[in-house]
């Protein structure tokens, strides 16, 4: 018997794997995630890049069939979806598989809800498809390895598609058969560079939604009868190959459905890189404890695995002088700088007038980033940083497991707090708690309207 492509067998697990057979500890972390996404959403609707990506859906002629969450605009599904996707992630607050170095939940949760909505499926269903989209992210990250982010892909990027057609395939009912063809056809659309990192530019807001609606597209070309290869992760020229040099890793299919994964995704306490999480714990730390002031400091020491320095560190004059709130995030020095003047790294320190505060530019000067794989941590971000004093004291942290791993994790009140905070802007507190009161029961909707009503603002 001919064995099963990799796509055959997240077609047959994304289209035949039931809600109640989840385990509930999955389905119940969920939840969890979902707070998490919506209320990042919600927090973002303002921003330039949300008004930007809006005035483009706003003006295709098409169908209304989706809501633009926070609103009571309806448009086409490709367009909500890459419009919601673009709210979830424009901040890089949401959630992550710091393993996989993945941000699962805006393309699956996007295109679910923009799907669903469309075609009047319940709460249960739309969920159901969420758990499979996550987990079927998350393996596709942890197949790759990094790999795509040494060669200079965004991974988040290229994994999107596939997560976003199997979730639309299984809500739209297709026969595994169209969602093969339809992985097939993603293998061809998956794209994301980043070349961003260099000069802090936008476009990283709009992989997700990228990648959701161009899954959109592949799964209706797909039920319209155009063919995808059946080997396009694991092929002669598939995306392994061409992406990561080889098929290695793709041995994480095996055990699906069977063990799952999506427990190790994780909450974001700072809205900038993951990879500079625990430097930042690492200096508030500091600062508690030692009672540091920024006019004490020599110099500031961070020591960065390898594959992480060239992220967050290089070009050094870029990181040093951010000219956009992207730089600011993708940017140790600023991080580190911020976090130790302003004691917290908030939304509201990705503020280009901080970037200009001439106490964090002097501090900024003073830090001192060295890569050094002898700190890494493989499957997390850990952080190690030296603070010398101008008196000539020195004092060393270092933390090895991230905020939200098993090993440091986070306090679910934490999340609950993050959510609240992100929603205060536009919602009342009764509104804040209907909204999750609806999340935390989503499975019991019978469809998505009440849901995108308690999101609209007035």
């Amino acid at each position: 018997m001919e064995m099963k492509t990799v796509s055959e067998k997240m077609a047959e697990f994304a289209l035949h794997q039931k809600l109640n057979e989840i385990p509930h500890h999955i389905a119940g972390y969920g939840k969890l995630l979902l707070m998490d996404t919506f209320g990042v959403a919600m927090a973002n609707r303002e921003l330039e890049h949300a008004q930007a990506i809006r005035s483009v859906v706003m003006n295709w002629e098409s169908v209304p069939a989706s809501t633009l969450w926070g609103s009571k605009d309806k448009v086409q599904i490709s367009e909500a979806v890459l419009y919601n996707a673009g709210l979830i992630h424009g901040s890089d607050y949401d959630d992550t598989h710091v393993a996989g170095i993945v941000h699962p939940s805006a393309a699956v949760v996007s295109t679910a809800v923009a799907v669903g909505e469309a075609l009047g499926a319940s709460g249960e269903e739309i969920y159901g498809a969420i758990l499979i989209g996550w987990e079927i992210i998350v393996r596709l990250a942890l197949a790759a390895r990094g790999r795509f982010h040494d060669v200079g892909f965004h991974g988040t990027a290229i994994t999107a598609p596939f997560a976003a057609a199997c979730v639309a395939g299984r809500l739209m009912e297709v026969t595994e058969d169209v969602l093969v063809n339809a992985l097939g056809i993603c293998g061809s659309q998956a794209a994301g560079l980043q070349e961003f990192l260099r000069d802090g530019s936008w476009v990283k807001k709009l992989h997700p939604g990228w990648g959701a609606h161009s899954a959109i597209y592949a799964v209706n070309l797909a039920k319209a009868g155009m063919t995808g290869p059946k080997k396009v992760l694991e092929g002669e020229f598939g995306i392994w190959k061409t992406h990561c040099g080889s098929i290695e890793g793709l041995e994480e299919f095996e055990d699906l459905g069977r063990v799952w994964h999506t427990m190790e995704i994780t909450f974001k306490r700072y809205p900038v890189c993951h990879m500079t999480h625990s430097f930042i714990d690492c200096i508030l730390k500091a600062r508690a404890q030692e009672q540091l002031w920024p006019e004490e400091i020599e110099r500031i020491e961070c020591r960065i695995e390898k594959r992480c320095y060239g992220i967050v560190c290089e070009p050094e004059d870029a990181k040093k002088n951010p000219k956009t709130d992207y730089m600011m995030r993708f940017s140790l020095p600023y991080v580190v700088a911020a976090a130790l003047v302003q004691g917290k790294v908030s939304p509201w320190e990705i503020d280009m007038r901080l970037a200009r505060d001439s106490r964090i530019r002097e501090l900024m000067s003073k830090v001192v980033c060295i890569a050094d794989d002898s700190k890494r941590n493989p499957g997390y971000f850990p952080g190690w940083v030296k603070i010398v004093k101008k008196d000539g004291s020195e004092f060393v942290f270092d933390q090895r497991w991230e905020m939200g791993t098993p090993q440091n994790p986070v306090d679910m009140d934490a999340v609950m707090t993050k959510f609240y905070n992100n929603l205060e802007r536009f919602y009342t507190k009764q509104q804040r708690e209907k909204i999750s009161d609806l999340l935390q029961n989503i499975e019991k909707l019978e469809d998505m309207g009440p849901l995108m009503e308690s999101l609209a603002v007035s």
